[in-house]
């Protein structure tokens, strides 16, 4: 009977069977694995290994001891100590053995082409255009554009990186990128810096030089990119331009007036003035860059920004770079790749083909994309399977390197042969989430409606200092809230932080019912700020005294007989004293005691308050040596809540 697997696990269990029956000859006494069959969960995990590694190191890949492994070698003719190197056939078998799936490091790569002189092209120049938030940026390119993308911004700031093309009345066309300018976005700046051939930094005439402008300035510095001085708002009350200009000099920004390559030009974005001189001067600062690219080979991009849409799954925009972007061209970014099914332009258009210096939106992605990543085409799906193999089989390849590495060092081998590290490592994720047993842990879900945004919300939360409590980001995704992020939270106790985004109906109702957090707001400073005010509950109580008075003793009065007690005869100076408060004796600046009292008079009738400036007569439960001079301060505590030390920046 001939039995045919074409395809499947069980396929490639039984070829692996089959080939570790085969090698087994050169090693006839290494036991052939047993032939229980592995679960599905078993057969997912997979171990790079590669030529050269010892038994310690592939142990140490499966969190297990040497002498756990050793077991699948017994009776073979050669004996591995634990550090030497095994052959890779050997090492391939004790990992699919020990109920793992052995991986190769094998594959292919692909990498941008050199492009010789004689292919290159004009091509639209990409301008960056950055400042500090609400100097008119936004509004600087819908005067350009003749559009109101402004008005429609939650907050009236931008918060997600723009792209797109705009023709000019001369004929010639600019991409530009638009770039938030508020504190939380640095990362989003950096990456139009690093893709742009001219910087167009926007500077407010009347708020001057600001701290995302110094930060865009360092980041031009850096990439070592063309800027043109836009200063904006001129037309506004209280411009002063010449102190600005003065400004910029002693930020490296050199202007042509003062000797310096670097154009400044006055504008009004709101009424639309100067802008005709602003891209002049754009366009003559591009000519100088040699804006060329090969409009006919292989394309060559960047992911501006990726995004899930609820109708075209996930989709990322791109930026060509090189080559011509068609419908069915496959590229690869990173770990992901797609097979690009539609192509959209900034106005939701279809388009055809994309050239060199076109932002266009593109869908058929697998996954997510990186923002920033850069994507090139190859020659089909099976190539982008090896590509995105090898890749990732790299980045394993890394990580392993690194644990390795760590395990070698004298204190992760003493940390790691303790009980509690052996028992860490089978602990649920809930139970580790705090480093600290004393620092409350709280342990958060993050959602943004494109990446760039939850790569801002990531960075904001790196800054928050793990001195009061600790924040663990435990999942992280782009799109619509669903039921899944909100059993993860529900199993971890985690908060829902949500930015610009939504849930359905049914995904609330689960919320309410699980019982889950959900902080969300579609401007990112609000909604880091409703985060802050959340957090703050979580911190405990702590005791705040406030002093209600202060006397001075002026005599020690000692009552023998039935009433036998010690008085301090005292003069209220401050506030007043309260029969029901907590005393403290002082001394020289120095307590000597505190304490409460037993009784408060004023002549022989008893009273529960003296007022500044009156006498009365005060008794110790405990009596504390008065001496005349000394200082009699009335107190009282209170519990408060703790402010939260995160300084935001904005």
């Amino acid at each position: 009977m001939l039995l045919r697997i074409t395809a499947g696990p069980l396929r490639r269990q039984l070829v692996f069977e089959l080939r570790n029956t085969i090698w087994c000859s050169a090693y006839s006494t290494i036991p052939v694995r047993s032939k229980r069959c592995l679960s599905t969960e078993q057969s997912d995990r997979e171990i790079l290994i590669e030529s050269g590694m010892t038994l310690a190191q592939v142990a140490k890949l499966m969190r297990t001891t040497p002498a756990s492994l050793s077991k699948y070698l017994k009776g073979t003719a050669q004996v591995f100590k634990r550090d030497e190197a095994l052959p890779l056939k050997v090492a391939e078998h004790i990992v699919f053995q020990a109920g793992y799936t052995p991986k190769v490091l094998d594959g292919e790569d692909v990498y941008r082409q050199r492009r010789d002189r004689s292919v290159l092209k004009p091509r639209p120049p990409v301008v960056t255009v950055m400042g500090h938030v609400d100097h008119g940026k936004t509004t600087l390119l819908d005067s350009l554009r003749k559009t109101s993308v402004a008005a429609r911004e939650a907050g009236g700031i931008t918060q997600h990186i723009g792209a797109f093309s705009v023709p000019l009345s001369n004929g010639h066309r600019i991409t530009f990128l638009d770039t938030p300018g508020h504190a939380a976005f640095s990362a989003m700046r950096a990456r139009g810096a690093d893709v742009t051939d001219v910087v167009v930094l926007v500077v407010a005439a009347d708020d001057g030089i600001m701290a995302q402008t110094v930060e865009c300035i360092k980041l031009v510095n850096r990439s070592k990119v063309p800027v043109v001085v836009a200063i904006n708002k001129c037309d506004k009350y209280g411009a002063n331009i010449a102190k600005l200009k003065r400004d910029l000099l002693h930020h490296n920004i050199q202007l042509e007036e003062f000797g310096g390559d670097v154009q400044a030009v006055e504008i009004s974005g709101l009424k639309g003035t100067g802008l005709d001189a602003l891209v002049d001067a754009v366009l003559a600062q591009a000519e100088l860059c040699d804006c060329t690219a090969d409009p006919h080979g292989p394309v060559e991009g960047v992911i501006i920004e990726s995004r899930v849409d609820k109708g075209l799954g996930p989709v990322a925009t791109v930026l060509i770079q090189h080559g011509t972007l068609r419908r069915g061209d496959v590229l690869v970014a990173k770990t992901m790749w797609g097979k690009i099914r539609m192509m959209q332009d900034e106005w939701k258009q279809p388009v055809h083909q994309a050239t060199p210096s076109t932002p266009i939106l593109t869908s058929g992605w697998k996954e997510l994309p990186l923002t920033g990543s850069e994507c090139l085409q190859v020659e089909g799906e099976q190539k982008a399977h090896r590509v995105v193999d090898f890749r990732a089989a790299m980045d394993q390849r890394k990580r392993n390197r690194e644990v390795l590495a760590h395990s070698s060092t004298p204190v992760a081998q003493a940390r790691s042969s303790t009980p509690v590290a052996q028992a860490r490592s089978s602990t649920p994720v809930a139970q580790t989430l705090s480093d600290t047993p004393s620092i409350p842990c709280i342990p958060l879900v993050v959602q943004g409606d494109v990446a760039g945004s939850v790569e801002a919300l990531l960075g904001v939360l790196k800054t928050h200092p793990p001195d009061q409590l600790e924040l663990k980001v435990v999942h992280s995704g782009v799109g619509q809230i669903t039921d899944s992020d909100v059993e993860i939270a529900a199993s971890l106790g985690a908060i829902i932080l949500g930015f610009n985004v939504s849930c359905t109906k049914s995904t609330a109702a689960l919320m309410k019912q699980r019982e889950v957090t959900l902080i969300a707001h579609n401007v990112i400073y609000k909604l880091i700020e409703l985060l802050k005010e959340k957090l703050e509950t979580f911190l405990p109580l702590e005791w705040e005294e406030e002093i209600v008075g202060e006397a001075v003793l002026l005599k020690v009065f000692r009552l023998t007989g039935a009433r036998r007690a010690t008085v301090a005869g005292c003069r209220v100076k401050q506030g007043k004293l309260v029969r029901n408060a907590t005393y403290r004796l002082l001394r020289q600046e120095k307590v000597i005691h505190e304490g409460s009292i037993i009784g408060m008079k004023q002549g022989t009738e008893d009273i529960t308050t003296a007022r500044k400036e009156t006498e009365c007569g005060i008794s110790f439960t405990v009596d504390p040596e008065f001496e005349v001079g000394d200082i009699i301060q009335c107190f009282m505590k209170k519990q408060t809540s703790q402010k939260l030390a995160w300084n935001l920046g904005f």
